[in-house]
């Protein structure tokens, strides 16, 4: 009687745990709402994946009910407490948008549409957030003062709302209930509905599923709902089901076939969903289940050791083929590594080496240094079985250029060749202690290094200390590479020792070997390439340079060096594995040094540590290509070959701008206002599956003269800004170095101050004009009066001059002469001192007239004043009746005012050529003539004498006499030139020509030179 009643009990919980599962999907999203069409095609996930959980702590939303992706890559999240922005590093909660406040933090719908967030309220209501706009749709505009579930729009663009009072369609700005009329019948829960890829819609309620035409005005029922709950609709037109049994169904809407989905794995499944790759996951047993192809479990995430939480509120797939999770705790991220982990043989762990044999079979042995149990060595089959080998507790491994795998421990060596299996023992004295390296020659001579022993050869099962060489034996080398001909041997401390046939050659820190313990070694084509636990170097024959990352970075902590087939070089470090392209080793090989190598670390699904004491065997070329790696505590592969890349750029975007008063949403047209001087700008790019390896730069232009790296921080600063208008642009590159293709902006202006206007900086410069004009006007009026009082001094001091001359010296001589007349006339007519006396006489008399010459000469001097006309027709009208001859003064060209000091030393050069003419040439007539041209100002004296005699036009003076001399020295000093032309018997012409810009007057400071001459 008890079993009736026991299978009604386990039926009724049954149920109830399937209806809380089926509510809880119900009441919150219908998860598939948010699931974008899926377009893109990716491959099923393979069982290595990368699990990231963000919290409450961590800014993520909790029970959120919706996501979706923008046309930026930026994730959204409807919450009750606020809509959240996710770039994949920092989620934003958000109560307004572009500077638009939301109309209620409560949330439940949101979608992206193009540059357009749609946000349904669980009160009622949507908002479009647009470019810096928004526009609300409430009772109003047709809708019902109750809750918005999902928000979707069809191929036709036409808009559509799940409310809890049914299904609504925006038509021309208003919305409008889809119900009888159009063959949709009420129901008692709320719709959930998806727009098909062939522009129909498919809706799902109490009472059955629904199709419309492609206009989505009819619908037409295609399944009764009393049997099933519909658990997903998909844009392909499949519908995931569920029965009273919790058995799951696919159901296709074209063919209107319904196929059981078969689970082996679970009994009880409770909510399902299909992701974007097309795989099924299944929520059963408190496990959330990523199913393979064969619908078996592939991979399970518990919370909380990998998932946030319990319940699954909403699943999303971005358009970088990431799953994301939101449950009640946090929101989850799984994505597919690029290093693929597998699951190790249970009797596997310690210390793992790997070695892959030319049959495609992988060898992982263990190690324990206490030697406290032995790890035996298992290799793994290509179709995933596994095989045990007959080598234990491996310390280091080598494969030969044979194919053959060499194994040692601390009790044997073995080899494994063609699938068969060789041992021996150690020799007696080194049992016990770990073979640290091995590595087989050319001559096939295996080279092993025993701890605390040194290095020994084994050949033809014979041991041979330091393979004949005594330096070797008793040296325990780290690490021992066969390169050819040749065997390098690795030890502690930088240095290295090579051995060519019998030639052993030491290496060192002198040698520029400065990596610490070497621990590796490998032969690329560009050169011997040695690693150790400080640093990488390169060996080009003679000495070794030391490797640098791009950040000017040493390469440390390496264990493995290994050169592909590819011409590439892999390395495994304490931080993960490291590819080095052969490009780049080429151009390190010429003298670069310095490369940019590609990283596989912890965000690719590098777990573990791989040795450092004892570099084991960490890296192996399978002969697919595929390198194997061993750590700690995992094993896995990569294929260099077939590395899923991000080929997305990146949207790189302006998010914020802050100054030290307010924050600021990035709008255009954004004003700041006056005396800002400091702003940070805050960006970002949503690359979801790496984003810590994403890499930004950004200018503003007009103040940057090129693009500014900011490696991975999402802000910049600028300080002191002078007002005015700026254009920021920010870039960014994926996690595989593709960079935006356009750059994010944001254009703002800074309001100047008064005092930073243009009109202020004009009144500044008319201020500053206005000043130098009357600081001009001064200084020109103090110059003028100085100029006039040394003119005064100077007319002064020669009319002194003058009236002293002519009152006391004149006079004297005058005097003088008439004594000495008195005396001629005391003596008889034949008296012999009677001609002396008349010569003396003569003599005064000249001296005489040239003193009353020099007189006047200075009165006439202070009458110049530039105007050299005046001057030279005043001194010729007194020269002229004095001497018995003729003055004439021609002009040509328009006079124009002279420089004072080419009007003093032409009037000087004047008055000398005039007295000579006038004294000596006894000429009828002497002619002044001043030319006057653009080009050049000419002064030219003449007459009609006797000429100079050869002898004076040779010397260039007379004797005793330095008149022409003076006037050559004086047309230099007016830096112009001198020409004298005599012939004896037809007069002399003198020449005086001066340049335009030595002659002609130009400013009135011209007199102040003048009168400092």
């Amino acid at each position: 009687m008890l079993h009736p009643v026991i299978h009604v009990v386990n039926q009724m919980r049954l149920e109830v745990k399937y209806l809380l599962y089926t509510l809880c999907l119900i009441v919150t999203t219908g998860f598939a709402g948010a699931q974008p069409a899926a377009q893109t095609k990716w491959p099923y996930w393979h069982t290595s994946m990368v699990h990231t959980a963000w919290y409450k702590r961590d800014g993520a939303p909790t029970v959120n009910f919706q996501m979706t992706q923008d046309d930026r890559g930026m994730l959204w999240f409807a919450a009750t407490d606020g809509v959240y922005r996710f770039d994949g590093v920092r989620f934003e909660r958000l109560s307004a948008i572009d500077g638009n406040k939301l109309k209620s933090n409560n949330t439940n719908g949101i979608l992206a549409v193009g540059s357009a967030l749609w946000v349904g309220y669980n009160f009622g209501g949507v908002s479009v957030f647009d470019q810096g706009k928004v526009r609300y749709y409430g009772k109003e505009e047709g809708l019902p003062e109750h809750t918005v579930y999902q928000i979707r729009r069809s191929r036709s663009g036409v808009m559509w709302l799940s409310t809890a009072d049914g299904l609504y369609r925006l038509e021309r700005e208003r919305w409008r209930r889809v119900g009888l009329e159009a063959g949709l019948p009420p129901a008692e829960y709320k719709a959930r509905f998806e727009p098909l890829d062939d522009g129909t819609i498919v809706v799902a309620n109490s009472a059955g599923v629904y199709r419309s035409t492609r206009d989505g005005r009819q619908f037409h029922q295609i399944a009764i709902s009393d049997k099933y709950e519909v658990m997903q609709i998909r844009a392909d037109g499949v519908v995931l089901l569920a029965d009273h049994a919790a058995q799951l169904f696919r159901y296709s809407v074209d063919s209107e076939q319904i196929t059981p989905i078969i689970l082996p794995d679970i009994k009880l499944p409770g909510s399902a969903r299909f992701d974007g790759r097309g795989a099924l996951w299944v929520n059963a047993e408190g496990k959330l289940n990523l199913l393979g192809p064969d619908m078996r479990v592939q991979r399970s995430f518990t919370s909380p050791e990998n998932l946030s939480g319990n319940i699954t509120y909403d699943f999303f797939t971005d358009r970088e083929s990431n799953v994301w999770i939101a449950t009640e705790n946090g929101i989850d991220r799984i994505r597919e590594s690029r290093l693929n982990v597998i699951d190790l043989y249970p009797k596997i762990f310690g210390w793992i080496s790997v070695q892959a044999d030319l049959s495609g079979v992988t060898w992982v042995s263990s190690y324990s240094a206490t030697h406290s149990w032995s790890g035996n060595t298992y290799g793994l089959r290509p179709d995933g079985s596994w095989i045990e080998g007959l080598a234990h507790n491996v310390s280091a491994s080598t494969r030969a250029a044979d194919g053959s795998i060499w194994f040692g421990s601390a009790e044997s060596l073995w080899r494994l060749q063609n699938g068969q299996w060789q041992s021996w023992p150690l020799a007696a004295d080194l049992r016990g202690h770990d073979v640290q390296a091995i590595a087989m020659d050319a001559q096939a001579r295996l080279w092993v290094s025993v701890q605390g022993k040194g290095v020994f050869v084994f050949h033809d099962g014979q041991w041979q200390a330091g393979g004949g060489i005594k330096s070797l034996s008793g040296r325990p080398a780290i690490s021992i590479y066969a390169d050819k001909d040749l065997v390098w041997f690795g030890y502690p401390a930088n240095h290295m020792a090579l051995l060519d046939g019998a030639t052993l050659r030491e290496y060192g820190p002198t040698d520029g070997l400065e990596i610490g313990n070497v621990t590796a070694m490998a032969r690329h084509r560009s050169g011997l390439f040695v690693g150790g636990d400080q640093g990488m170097a390169v060996f080009d024959g003679n000495r070794f340079a030391t490797m640098l990352d791009g950040e000017g970075q040493s390469l440390g902590g390496i264990s493995s060096l290994l050169s592909t087939r590819g011409n590439e070089l892999w390395f495994h470090g304490a931080d993960g594995i490291v590819r080095i392209g052969d490009a780049e080793l080429t151009s390190s090989a010429l003298g670069k040094h310095r490369i940019n190598p590609e990283y596989f670390n912890y965000l690719d699904g590098h777990t573990g540590k791989p040795a450092q004491m004892r570099p084991l065997a960490e890296l192996s070329e399978a002969a697919d290509g595929r390198l194997w790696y061993a750590t700690s505590g995992s094993v896995g592969w990569i294929d260099p070959n077939h590395i899923v890349r991000n080929t997305l750029p990146p949207v790189s975007q302006v998010t914020g701008l802050r100054t030290d008063h307010q924050n600021y949403p990035a709008v255009p047209g954004l004003v700041l206002p006056k005396h800002t001087t400091n702003i940070e700008l805050d960006f970002t790019a949503a690359a979801l599956s790496i984003p810590e390896r994403v890499r930004f730069r950004f200018r503003l232009v007009g103040l940057d003269k090129d693009w500014r790296d900011a490696g991975s921080r999402r802000a910049a600063f600028y300080t002191n800004l002078d007002p005015g208008n700026y254009h920021f642009e920010v870039m960014a590159a994926n996690e595989d170095g593709v960079w935006s293709s356009t750059p994010g902006s944001l254009d703002f202006r800074v309001e100047p101050a008064f005092m930073q206007t243009v009109w202020f900086k004009l009144l500044c410069v008319a201020l500053a004009l206005s000043l130098i004009a009357l600081w001009y006007w001064w200084r020109m009026t103090l110059m003028t009066r100085r100029v006039a009082e040394r003119l005064g001094e100077r007319l002064r001091e020669r009319e002194r001059i003058a009236r002293t001359l002519h009152d006391s010296f004149l006079q004297s001589v005058q005097a003088l002469m008439m004594q000495f007349d008195l005396i001629r006339y005391s003596l008889s007519a034949t008296d012999p001192a009677q001609k002396k006396i008349e010569h003396a006489l003569d003599s005064a008399g000249q001296v005489l007239e040239e003193g009353r010459e020099q007189v006047l000469a200075l009165r006439l001097n202070h009458e110049l004043s530039g105007d050299l006309e005046s001057a030279l027709s005043g001194l010729g009208q007194i020269l002229a009746p004095r001497h018995q001859s003729r003055f004439t003064l021609r002009m040509h060209g328009t006079p124009r005012p002279l420089r004072a000091m080419a009007a003093a030393e032409a009037y000087a050069i004047a008055r000398e050529a005039m007295l000579n003419a006038f004294r000596h040439a006894q000429s009828d007539e002497v002619i002044v003539e001043l030319r006057h041209t653009a080009r050049q100002f000419t002064l030219q004296v003449s007459d009609r004498g006797r000429g100079m005699s050869a002898e004076i036009r040779e010397r260039g003076h007379r004797p005793g006499h330095w008149g022409l001399t003076g006037m050559r020295e004086r047309a230099q000093d007016a830096g112009g030139t001198l020409e004298v032309h005599s012939e004896e018997g037809r007069g002399t012409r003198i020449t005086l020509r001066l340049p335009e810009r030595r002659a002609y007057a130009r400013k009135e400071a011209d007199k102040l030179a003048a009168t400092d001459q």
